[in-house]
């Protein structure tokens, strides 16, 4: 191989290692961070309403606060007759209440407007059970609660001011560990330990469609834009489910699982559109895609430098803009993390832009350079050579013409 055909070489691979560096670099940074407590608190989740001006955390010994969404400073911890643990809450899709449930078949409501925390039901009226999951159905006619022995309730407010339930049929027999509404078609997702993934329909009608086996960890329908909704298992499981009211086989979900990744999904939420935070365990996130099916690197572990973020669990994100948001973690610390700065933001991706098609050039360049004939390397030596090279080429034409003579 030639001089050139070296530089040619030196040159791809030094645009290719500089895209690699580009491509593994987090997409956000931290910035402020505050601790709810001196305590651990032991946090479960976080729910934020649907104008994203309010964020609920709950978690252990009946912990709950609410949180002004923009700026967490501002904040009410709410008290309650009770120290069960609480598991998940979800805001009616009207923003101003919320459900909050947990142990001891613990339901509580919370009202935005007086900043009131009740009982919605009693506890034997859901026999005293363990609720893992709570979600609203689209329209706020109905929430949907699930347990950890597999069983499934709708619930609403009842005129005597308890609650009217009624158990779906078809439930199963392991925990229910999430469940989510679709913000504009009217059905929702469950995810269960051992039964996989199901569908509640309009009619409140339930049928598992797939997705056994998994150990499935959170499901997100983060957009009415897209008739999908995520499942994510711990195991690097992806699952897109589709939702089709006329067709309910369209909902068999679509599995995958990311390669070449040391982490373990631990819960998902939403982002911004169809776009959606894995929480990872080491700590990290990780940014998935609905319409472009694909998942990118959002925070890395190695970037996180606070050790109260990285040595702890996310247990919820809250997007506070396109791709500004809140970290949530299980000790009660909160980070803020927002996109690197715009100049430096596009830079990177116009240089992405440019470095990959440049490389592909480069690459197709040598390759016809190292196979093309002698008048082809010729020319190329003309036209980009060193001066050696060109005094080269000049003494053997010379020479070449010589012999013709």
């Amino acid at each position: 191989m030639g001089v050139t055909g070296r530089g040619l070489f030196v040159s791809i691979m030094v645009i290719m290692l500089a895209s690699h560096n580009v491509l593994a670099t987090s997409a956000v940074g931290l910035t402020d961070s505050l601790s709810l407590s001196e305590e651990d608190l032991g946090l479960n989740g976080v729910t934020i309403d649907s104008d994203a001006t309010t964020a609920v955390v709950y978690g252990k010994e009946g912990y709950v606060r609410v949180l002004d969404a923009n700026d967490p400073n501002q904040q009410v911890e709410m008290v309650w007759n009770g120290v069960s643990e609480l598991h998940d809450a979800d805001f009616h899709p009207g923003g101003q209440t919320a459900l909050i449930v947990g142990d001891h078949g613990v339901v509580l409501r919370y009202a935005k407007q007086d900043q009131s925390l009740e009982r919605a039901a009693s506890d034997v009226s859901l026999d005293y059970a363990k609720i893992t999951s709570v979600a609203w159905n689209t329209a706020g006619s109905w929430a949907y609660v699930g347990t950890e022995e597999g069983q499934i309730w709708r619930m609403r407010a009842a005129e005597d001011g308890g609650a009217e339930l009624h158990a779906l049929s078809a439930s199963g027999t392991s925990e229910i560990t999430a469940i989510d509404c679709h913000d504009t078609i009217m059905m929702c997702v469950v995810s269960a330990n051992v039964e996989g993934i199901g569908i509640i329909e309009r009619d409140h009608t339930f049928t598992w469609v797939g997705g056994t086996g998994y150990p499935w960890t959170g499901v997100e329908c983060p957009s009415g834009e897209t008739p999908y909704c995520v499942a994510v298992a711990d195991s690097q499981i992806i699952a897109h489910i589709e939702l089709n009211p006329e067709d309910i086989s369209a909902s068999i979900p679509s599995i995958s699982r990311l390669q070449n990744l040391d982490l373990y999904f631990i819960g998902i939420d939403a982002q911004e559109g169809d776009r959606t935070l894995i929480a990872t365990t080491p700590t990290s996130l990780v940014e998935h895609d609905i319409s472009l099916n694909g998942s990118y690197p959002w925070l890395e572990h190695s970037d996180i430098e606070n050790l109260n973020l990285s040595s702890d669990r996310i247990v919820g994100t809250w997007a506070t803009g396109k791709d500004s948001g809140w970290i949530v973690t299980s000790r009660g610390y909160l980070f803020q993390y927002v996109p690197t700065l715009s100049e430096s933001s596009g830079l990177l991706s116009l240089w992405i832009v440019i470095a990959i098609p440049a490389a592909t050039g480069l690459v197709v360049l040598c390759l016809v350079y190292l196979a093309s004939p002698k008048k082809m390397q010729d020319w190329t030596i003309e036209r980009i050579g060193n001066e050696d090279e060109r005094k080269y080429l000049a003494r053997r034409r010379a020479k070449q013409q010589r012999k013709r003579r």
